[in-house]
């Protein structure tokens, strides 16, 4: 059966817009789920309708608010793993058809190192094994995660850039290709997974807008502003060793950088077996206009 109404949870963070956009041009009928004490303005498109869910998200009220509902896509911090386990059971219980947890983002969560260094994504693991469950469990009920690399227009200092200030770091030799999306794009890409459901059934898909090196960044940054940056080595194991232990106490900054060595050294899809550019009819974005749409924001 077709998917037409998709709850969409996260509507106002980084991601959630994009999505939002892309689901309304891919014609779904979307509603919002929001806490009832969230204070974010609801001035969204015509057409979409939102629902005040009390704060911890309890699995009867779910259950309610998902009646007559065929997908729910989640863009909240992937550390939120109690209200995505309650939205899936609730989803099960009224035979939801898709579930597209929060694990967008830098990483692949099932990898041994990535796990090592952010425990993070043992917790999208977790969120993983527990939808692989409901499923096993639940014959209407499936679920598709969507991995994309670093958000590539989200923010150039994440990356390591600081184009106002002509600068910029770059790991080893700079020559390893990593996988990076814009945020258009992985909306893109879930309203495509949410289009082909049988062919993303229960599993994880790999998606980007190009396949890029940090080489090939630090060009198309100095050719988009026509300046020179300087540009500065870091050696990834001396950095990763620096950052390991202050990430374990709690710093936030720290687990910033060890996210941003996995995504730019860790995170190539091309190679995956269920790399799925072809399958969702998504194709790759040039590198050149997404560098200058960047710097004009």
């Amino acid at each position: 059966m077709a998917i037409k109404n998709v709850v969409l949870v996260g509507a106002d963070g980084k991601l959630g817009p994009a999505i939002l956009h892309a689901l309304l041009d891919g014609g779904f009928k979307v509603t919002v789920f929001k806490r009832a004490s969230s204070k974010s303005p609801s001035n969204y498109p015509d057409g979409v309708s939102v629902a005040k869910i009390t704060d911890d998200f309890p699995v009867d009220e779910l259950v309610k608010a998902l009646h007559g509902q065929d997908a729910i896509v989640v863009t909240t911090a992937g550390s939120q793993v109690d209200v995505q386990l309650r939205l899936a059971e609730a989803g099960a219980k009224v035979g939801i058809q898709r579930f597209i947890p929060a694990d967008f983002g830098s990483c692949d969560s099932s990898m041994a190192k990535v796990q090592e260094l952010v425990p993070l994504y043992k917790q999208k693991t977790e969120v993983r094994d527990y939808l692989t469950d409901l499923a096993n469990k639940n014959d209407k009920f499936a679920w598709t995660a969507i991995v994309c690399g670093h958000f590539f227009d989200w923010s150039p200092e994440f990356l390591h850039i600081w184009p106002k200030e002509k600068r910029g770091d770059i790991l080893d030799d700079g020559e390893t290709k990593f996988s990076t999306s814009t945020l258009a794009q992985v909306g893109r890409a879930t309203a495509a997974v949410l289009k082909k459901p049988d062919e993303t059934i229960n599993k994880v898909v790999y998606v980007q807008s190009f396949c890029t090196s940090q080489n090939e960044l630090a060009k198309a940054f100095e050719k988009a502003s026509g300046s020179k940056f300087n540009w500065s080595n870091i050696k990834s194991e001396e950095f990763e060793r620096e950052q390991k232990p202050l990430a374990d106490k709690g710093s936030a900054e720290a687990t910033e950088e060890l996210v941003w060595i996995l995504g730019a050294l860790y995170s190539n899809w091309e190679d995956r077996d269920t790399f799925a550019m072809k399958l969702l009819g998504l194709e790759n974005e040039d590198l050149d206009a997404a560098v200058q749409k960047v710097l004009s924001q």
